[in-house]
C-alpha cells in the first residue's frame, strides 16, 4: 500500500508576486536581498560602523532605545521588589546584501560586537525585494579574508517582527511594559511621525497628533498572531485613532535575552537558561504558548487582513513627502517616516547627512498599482542612496471607520 505524501500548500506571497510583474515588464529589475537589522547599545556602534564601512555596504543608522525592567529590593528588608523600567540608549543599523552573503555578515558582527552575550544588542535579518540603482553587493575579498566563529548553534529560526506604531504619548511605554511582563523579547522603541489620511478623523471631530511612538518586538513566529491580539486588546487599538500593528518574516536572528536587570540569585540567569535551551531544541518552538486563547479566537481572524506587505522608501527629505502622497493616490494609507543617518560605501557619494525612511503597510491587491506609482516618480536611476523594499506582511491591524 502507497503511503499517501500531504501536500504542502503554497503560500502566497505579495513580494514575490510583484518581483515576476516586474521582471515580465523589463523595466526594472528588483534585486532578492536580506535586510539585515542590527540593534546595538551605543558603546558598541564605533565597531560595527567600521565593520560596515569595511564590507563596502551603505547601512541607514536610526537611534531609539531598548527597554528594560529593573528590579530592586524594597527598602528597611520589607518583602517584595521594587519594578521599574530603565531606557538603554540603542543605535540601529539597517542594510542590505546579497541572500547568499547574509549568513556570514551576521556571524561577523555577531563576533565584531559580542552580541552573543546577554545585553549587548539583538541582530535578525529579513528576505524582501528591493528596487535601487546598483545591486547590493558586499567586498568580497574583505568578507572572505575574515576569520570568525559559526555562530548557527546560536542562531534562531522562525521569527517574527512585530511593529506597533502608536499614537496616544506614552503608550510605548505601556507596550514595553506588556511585552516584557510576556517574556517575549527586550522591545525597542523609536519615534517617527505618522502620514496618512486616518490621522484626521473630521468625522468625530478629533486630530491626532503626527507623532507616533514604534515599538518594535521579534518573536517566536508561532505566537506572534496571538500576542498581536493581546496588544490589541491590552493597548485598545481597536479604537479608532489609537495606531496600528503589523507583522513581517524574520529569516533568522539572534535575539537580545536581557530582559531584566537586578541581583542575581542563582548559578545562571534566566537569559543563559533560555538561550541553553533554544540550543538544545535547535529552535524557539519549545517556547509556544497561548496554544489554548489562539484556538478559542480563530473566529475572530477576520480582524487581521492577510497577505499585506510592507512597502519601505528610504529617499531625501526632500523628496519623501511626494513619494509618500503618490501612495495615498492609489488607497495605500498607515504610513509612519522616521530620519535615518547614511553611512555611506564611499567617502565622497555627496549624499544628505539625513535621509528619511517611511513604511508604509499596504493589501497585497494594490501592492503592484503602489510600487508602480512609487517606481514611475523615484530616482532610483539616478541616486545611489534611494531604495523602495517590499517585503510581506501576513498579519495586519488598523481599525476602519465605518
Amino acid at each position: 500500500m502507497n503511503k499517501e505524501h500531504p501536500i504542502k500548500e503554497k503560500v502566497f506571497s505579495p513580494s514575490r508576486t510583484v518581483w515576476r510583474t516586474q521582471m515580465a515588464k523589463g523595466i526594472y529589475s528588483p534585486h532578492r536581498v536580506s535586510r539585515i537589522t542590527c540593534i546595538v547599545n551605543e558603546l558598541i556602534s564605533e565597531k560595527v560602523s567600521v565593520f560596515l564601512n569595511d564590507l563596502g555596504v551603505t547601512a541607514y543608522i536610526e537611534n531609539g532605545r531598548f527597554v528594560r525592567e529593573v528590579t530592586k529590593p524594597r527598602r528597611f528588608n520589607l518583602p517584595g521588589e521594587k519594578v521599574s523600567l530603565r531606557n538603554i540608549p540603542v543605535d540601529i543599523f539597517r542594510f542590505t546584501v546579497p541572500r547568499e552573503n547574509s549568513k556570514k555578515v551576521i556571524d561577523n558582527i555577531i563576533e565584531t560586537g559580542e552580541l552573543h552575550i546577554p545585553g549587548r544588542g539583538t541582530i535578525f535579518s529579513q528576505d524582501l525585494m528591493e528596487f535601487s540603482k546598483e545591486q547590493p553587493s558586499v567586498n568580497i575579498d574583505f568578507l572572505d579574508a575574515t576569520t570568525c566563529r559559526d555562530y548557527s548553534d546560536v542562531l534562531l529560526h522562525k521569527l517574527s517582527c512585530v511593529v506597533c506604531v502608536l499614537s496616544s504619548p506614552g503608550s510605548g511605554e505601556s507596550l514595553a511594559k506588556a511585552a516584557l511582563d510576556l517574556g517575549l523579547c527586550v522591545p525597542l522603541v523609536t519615534f517617527g511621525s505618522g502620514n496618512y489620511m486616518r490621522d484626521q478623523l473630521g468625522l468625530i471631530r478629533i486630530t491626532i497628533s503626527p507623532e507616533k511612538e514604534i515599538v518594535h518586538l521579534v518573536m517566536p513566529e508561532q505566537d506572534s498572531e496571538s500576542i498581536i491580539r493581546i496588544l490589541i486588546e491590552q493597548l485598545r487599538l481597536d479604537l479608532p485613532g489609537r495606531g496600528f500593528i503589523y507583522q513581517t518574516p524574520v529569516s533568522m536572528g539572534l535575539l537580545d535575552t536581557y530582559l531584566k536587570i537586578g541581583k542575581q540569585k542563582y548559578a545562571a540567569t534566566i537569559e543563559q537558561i533560555i538561550a541553553a535551551i533554544d540550543q538544545l531544541k535547535s529552535g524557539t518552538g519549545w517556547r509556544k504558548r497561548l496554544n489554548e486563547e489562539h484556538q478559542e479566537k480563530k473566529s475572530i481572524k477576520s480582524l487581521f487582513p492577510q497577505n499585506n506587505c510592507e512597502i519601505s522608501i528610504i529617499s531625501d527629505e526632500d523628496r519623501i513627502d511626494i513619494l509618500r502622497e503618490a501612495c495615498l493616490k492609489v488607497g495605500a494609507t498607515g504610513a509612519v517616516s522616521e530620519k535615518v543617518i547614511p553611512l555611506a560605501r564611499k567617502v565622497n557619494e555627496g549624499i544628505s547627512s539625513t535621509m528619511i525612511r517611511s513604511a508604509i503597510n499596504v493589501p497585497a491587491d494594490i501592492t503592484d498599482k503602489v510600487v508602480d506609482m512609487l517606481l514611475e516618480i523615484s530616482t532610483i536611476r539616478e541616486d545611489p542612496t534611494e531604495r523602495i523594499h517590499v517585503l510581506d506582511s501576513p498579519a495586519a491591524y488598523v481599525h476602519k471607520l465605518k
